[in-house]
C-alpha cells in the first residue's frame, strides 16, 4: 500500500491514494531519458497504429495478475481495436514449456517462434524483476521488436531499462501496479479507437524512431 498516514475510511483512502498515484506515473525512452507521461502513451499509441498497418502483431506477457492483464488486454485490443494481438497464457503452453526448458523461457521461447521483427511487445511486470519477464523482453529486442515495459516497485528495476518506452508507477503494493497498469494499456487503446491518439505532433518521430529501430537490427 501507499505509505502515507490517513484518518479517512479504508475505501475513501484506498481510492485517494489510487487518484493520488495516477499523478505520479513516470516514462522514460530507450535510453532511460525521461518523457512526460501524455508524450510516453501518444509514442505508445504511434507504435500500436503505425505497426498494426504493417501486418505486424501486439504481444502481452506477465505473470499472475500482470498475466490476466495481458490476456484481458491481448482481447480487447483485437476484439475492440482491431489491432492482431495474442498473450502466451495458455495452460498447457506454460507447462510444456516450464517442463521442458525451465520457467524463465515460458515467454522468451514463444516470442522466438512467433514474433516478427517489427512487432510491438508489452512487458508487464509490477516488480520488473521477473527472470521470465526480462528474458522475453531481451529475445523480443534481439528480433527486433518494439518493446513496451510496464512496472513497479522500485525505481531502478530491471525491466525499466528495456524497453522502447517504459512505463514506470511508484507503488510498493502489486493493486495498485496491477489496476494502474491495466489503466495504461486501456488509455493507449481507449485513445487510439477515439481517434484522440496518437497525438500528431509525436507521430513521426515515433515512426521515425521505428524505422531506425528495425534498421539497426538488419545490421
Amino acid at each position: 500500500m501507499q505509505t502515507f498516514a490517513s484518518k479517512l475510511p479504508f475505501g475513501t483512502d484506498y481510492f485517494r491514494q489510487l487518484a493520488t498515484l495516477s499523478e505520479s506515473f513516470e516514462a522514460t525512452d530507450k535510453s532511460s531519458g525521461p518523457l512526460t507521461f501524455p508524450e510516453a502513451i501518444s509514442r505508445a499509441a504511434a507504435l500500436v497504429s503505425q505497426q498494426s498497418k504493417q501486418q505486424k502483431k501486439v504481444i502481452f506477457i506477465g505473470n499472475g495478475g500482470s498475466a490476466a492483464v495481458a490476456s484481458h488486454q491481448a482481447i480487447d485490443y483485437w476484439r475492440n481495436g482491431g489491432f492482431p494481438a495474442m498473450a502466451f497464457n495458455d495452460g498447457a503452453l506454460l507447462t510444456c514449456i516450464s517442463n521442458d526448458f525451465g520457467y524463465e523461457q515460458v515467454f522468451s521461447k514463444p516470442i522466438a517462434t512467433f514474433a516478427q521483427a517489427g512487432d510491438i511487445v508489452f512487458a508487464i511486470s509490477s516488480s520488473g524483476k521477473s527472470a521470465n519477464i526480462i528474458a522475453g523482453a531481451s529475445q523480443a529486442t534481439k528480433m527486433g521488436c518494439h518493446v513496451i515495459t510496464l512496472s513497479a516497485f522500485k525505481p531502478d528495476n530491471p525491466l525499466r531499462q528495456l524497453g522502447n518506452i517504459n512505463f514506470y508507477v511508484p507503488t510498493m503494493a502489486y493493486g495498485f501496479a496491477e489496476i494502474t497498469h491495466l489503466c495504461i494499456c486501456h488509455c493507449i487503446l481507449d485513445g487510439l479507437m477515439k481517434g484522440s491518439l496518437p497525438e500528431t505532433e509525436v507521430d513521426s518521430s515515433v515512426i521515425n524512431d521505428s524505422k531506425l529501430f528495425s534498421d539497426s537490427k538488419q545490421t
